[in-house]
């Protein structure tokens, strides 16, 4: 079967956030984005308002690829809290070897937006919190069916499990081609299995 060929306003986010991954949104043009996705640089303003709205539709498929989907997976596979941790690594690994710009383009955007002030940081900031909210709520879970201590402060233990989500996909992509896929996703998962279960009741 043919591969079925992507729109314009999908060319123009797939080289987007290949380009903000690459150069940075600051460091990124309009022309540059629309040379690399094959199109006159008008054509962007056909589909998006400016390369702000662009942005913000990145987040928005981010949200709706990674987080929605993620969501339903976990809820669809049920089981314990831990059981659930267990599933949204496993959900994880495979959603960035299937998309690693548009993971990357997350970790990358936010550390440039930081304390801009601007609207895109809030829009960041909205989508980051959606993601802790769901994993702090099933780690609130952990502590009330006594799974999880209850010293265990389940919105800080979810920062601290994306904040490594967001290191370790930075680092793999310094080191490719240098580690073996399988074994350094192995090691993700082992690391924050380790972590959550060491807050396990005893």
């Amino acid at each position: 079967m043919a591969r079925q060929q992507l729109s314009s306003a999908e060319k123009i986010l797939k080289s987007a956030t290949r380009l903000f991954v690459k150069k940075g949104y600051k460091g990124t043009s309009v022309a540059e984005i629309m040379k690399a996705a094959g199109l006159t640089s008008g054509a962007l303003y056909c589909h998006f308002n400016t390369k702000e709205d662009l942005t913000r539709h990145i987040i928005s498929l981010f949200e709706e690829k990674y987080l929605k989907n993620m969501k339903a997976f976990i809820e669809n596979a049920g089981g314990s809290p831990l059981e659930k941790i267990e599933n949204m690594l496993r959900f994880d690994i495979h959603f960035a070897g299937e998309n690693p710009e548009l993971c990357l383009f997350m970790t990358i955007i936010s550390a440039e937006m930081i304390g801009s002030g601007g609207r895109l940081g809030t829009h960041l900031k909205k989508s980051y919190q959606q993601w802790r909210d769901f994993v702090s709520d099933i780690l609130e879970q952990g502590k009330q069916s006594g799974e999880l201590k209850d010293t265990m402060d389940p919105r800080l233990l979810a920062l601290v499990i994306m904040g490594v989500h967001d290191g370790v996909l930075l680092h793999f992509r310094m080191n490719r081609g240098l580690i073996d896929v399988k074994s350094y996703t192995a090691h993700f998962r082992n690391l924050i299995m380790s972590g959550v279960k060491g807050w396990q009741s005893d």
